[in-house]
């Protein structure tokens, strides 16, 4: 099965979309097969790259089929590699039919598992940024979630109250069985500013979830730079945006560190160059390095 990445947060305009489509950008250039789902009522994901085959469905049927998609649900993007399922419902009518479900936390972990996914290395799930049941079912899906949390103090309060509220949530439901364990929630520090009052925040984090069982704070962190907006206006991957190798905070290099942080196997491997085996579970395979 593929590794599942859901980018979670109760607060918009974190930047969730741009860092899902930034990390399965560069993860296809890897080589290797990348789905990224757009369980967004703004979809804005959908609307990220370019794409040369639209399927004749999107996210609604994922859903409504009960998480047993069919391929023609299935968007090819201009990018190899990168395929996409597109955001189709505007308005609450999917968020409503999930309601009325008693399986709604499990459709899109079931999902997962479908044969239709099964090819793919990496799937990426973005959400909207407010709970809702098909943001709990994009969070029980997940191996992993990551949230990013900008270092400002609206930002980082909403992170240590609502996404963790909902995070605490799904875990009582762990009771009911293994099944409704959701994976560990990685916070991801986002468009970080120079300043001291950033840094503090920052710091404050990291001391906050240091002791915690399933939240921890990612060491990369991607600054404030114009090139992430830039690369989502001209509609590719920022690492090909801003190939600045030899500077540290270019987006090539905070991309890659990032990859790597969350693919130890993928450590040092660079775009364009051959990925490591992901055929198996061993030591070399991605699924078996994915997100310690």
């Amino acid at each position: 099965m593929p590794v599942v990445i859901s980018f979670v947060s109760t607060k918009g305009g974190v930047g969730k979309t741009t860092v899902a489509a930034n990390l399965g950008g560069l993860l296809a250039a890897f080589g290797l097969k990348v789905l990224a789902i757009d369980a967004d009522v703004q979809p804005s994901l959908s609307k990220f790259f370019p794409v040369h085959y639209r399927s004749s469905q999107g996210l609604t049927a994922v859903v409504t089929s009960g998480g047993n998609p069919s391929a023609d649900c299935i968007s090819r993007t201009i990018f190899s590699n990168l395929d996409l399922v597109y955001s189709d419902t505007p308005d609450a009518a999917l968020q409503a039919w999930l309601n009325r479900r008693e399986d709604r936390l499990m459709i899109l972990r079931r999902a997962m598992r479908s044969p239709l996914v099964d090819p793919y290395d990496v799937v990426l799930i973005d959400t909207q940024g407010a709970v809702g049941e098909l943001q709990k079912s994009a969070a029980m899906a997940a191996d992993v979630m990551v949230s990013p949390v900008r270092p400002d103090a609206l930002s980082a309060g909403e992170f240590a109250t609502g996404t963790i509220a909902m995070l605490d949530e799904l875990d009582r439901l762990a009771d009911f069985g293994e099944s409704f364990r959701s994976g560990d929630l990685l916070a991801l520090i986002n468009a970080h500013e120079r300043t001291t009052n950033a840094r503090a925040l920052a710091a404050v984090l990291r001391q906050r979830f240091s002791e915690h069982s399933k939240v921890h704070v990612l060491d990369t962190i991607i600054p404030s730079a114009a090139a992430y907006a830039a690369a989502a206006t001209a509609r590719v991957p920022v690492h090909d945006f801003d190939r600045r190798q030899r500077f540290e905070n270019s987006a090539w290099n905070v991309m890659h560190r990032l990859a790597w942080e969350l693919f130890p196997s993928l450590a040092n491997v660079y775009a364009g160059a051959p990925p490591c085996s992901t055929g198996d579970t061993g030591t070399g395979g991605i699924r078996q390095g994915a997100v310690a």
